[in-house]
Formats: C-alpha cells, structure tokens, sequence
C-alpha cells in the first residue's frame, strides 16, 4: 500500500523547551488541535551490510529510501506491526506499507529466526526490500504527539523521550545497551505535496530554524559512540 507524497519539513529543539514548542502549537493561528492520542512509536531500521541506506544520508543523497518494521505501544513481547519502505526525495516524502500478520517477540529468540518470520509473511514488492536490506541495525523508539490545522491540511508531529539500540553486533534484539544519545525534540510539519505553499505559511510563526534530522542516523552513530 502506497501513501501519498507529502511535503515534509523537520525542526528540533532541546527537551527543556518541549512545554514552549506544545504551547507554539496550540495557539498557533491555525487552530491546531490534537488529531490522534499520543503513543508510543517503535521502529526496527534494516539496512544492507554495506549499510547504504546509512551512507545515502550521511552524503545527503537527494532521492533516498530506508525500510523499517513499525509497531505501536510501550513493549518488546507481543509485537504486531508491518513493513514499511519510507522515500524521500527533497522535501517530498511517501511510504510503502505491508502489513506483517505475525506476534513477534524481540524480547527472547534471535535476529535469524525473527528476520525468517518476517520474509515468511512479506508480500508482494515488500519481500524485494528484505532481499536488498534485511541486515536489524536499530531499534528506536520515541512518545509522538499528533496535531492537525482546523482546516485539516497540515500536520503537525511531535516526537521525544527518544531511545536507541544498536543491533549490528548483536546476534539477538538488543534491548539493554542504549544509544549514548536520547536525541532532540522533533518537529514536523507536512502536507499534501501540493500544498508547499500552506507548510511555509504554517512555519512563519515557528520561532525555530528548519533542518534536516535523521533519527535513524543519530541513533546509529550515537550507539556507535559517534555523537
């Protein structure tokens, strides 16, 4: 399943300014409210073993993909997620999802059997992207809050309380040596590809730069001791 192209633009900001970046957003002349509960998102990044999804973003590669295994909630036993392949090209970013029909549990058993379980259950163009990228490298994990315009043409997300686990040199999910790093608050703002326009207006009040951010990348090399 393809989801639409949307244009996507990212800030961050320190953790102790969380409480000014939620009170920007609800009194934001747009009339933001809130447009899903909070929850918690988890992701476990794969990559080929020449890890090009990590260099394609270190270089800044313009037209890029990563492909991740996302679920929703607070644990590591019951799993139950799906695949999804994100894009990027500029600004302009789309997903392809597939859904996993499978309980995994990352909290015993090994990378091996559960990367088996998940080829075993991806359909159609989704077991190509195992095939070039099936090497666990990261688990992450963050509390995300969801916020849409009155109009409902933009969104507005806000990720923190961020976690990291590095998987490379692990034989099973690692879930008890984290990331040196906790990363920033992140901001963004989307919308419909078309509506370029609307996103620039929306961050004119934004007391905040724009940027690029990677939470895949910044959980990796800070696993890895880089940042």
């Amino acid at each position: 399943m393809t989801q639409p192209t949307r244009y996507e633009i990212k800030m961050t900001c320190e953790g102790i300014d969380l409480p000014l970046v939620q009170a920007w957003v609800r009194l934001h002349p747009d009339a933001f409210v809130e447009a899903y509960p909070l929850r918690r998102v988890n992701n476990v990044y794969f990559d080929s073993h020449e890890m090009h999804c990590l260099e394609d973003n270190l270089v800044g590669v313009g037209e890029r993909s990563k492909l991740r295994f996302r679920w929703y909630g607070t644990g590591y036993s019951a799993v139950q997620g799906f695949l999804e392949l994100k894009h990027k090209s500029g600004q302009v970013g789309w997903k392809d999802q597939c859904p996993i029909d499978a309980v995994l549990d990352l909290s015993s058993g090994t990378w091996t059997d559960l990367v088996r379980q998940i080829k075993a259950r991806a359909s159609g163009a989704a077991a190509l992207w195992l095939a070039h990228a099936d090497q666990p490298v990261l688990i992450n994990g963050y509390t995300r809050e969801y916020y849409e315009s009155a109009d409902r043409q933009v969104r507005v997300t806000i990720d923190c309380n961020h976690v990291a686990y590095e998987q490379m040199m692990h034989a099973a999910p690692n879930l008890v040596a984290r990331s040196h790093t906790r990363g920033p608050v992140i901001i963004e703002v989307k919308a419909d590809a078309t509506l370029h326009r609307r996103v620039s207006d929306v961050l004119r009040t934004f007391p905040l730069p724009t940027g690029r951010h990677s939470k895949y990348v910044s959980g990796l090399l800070g696993s890895l001791c880089f940042l």
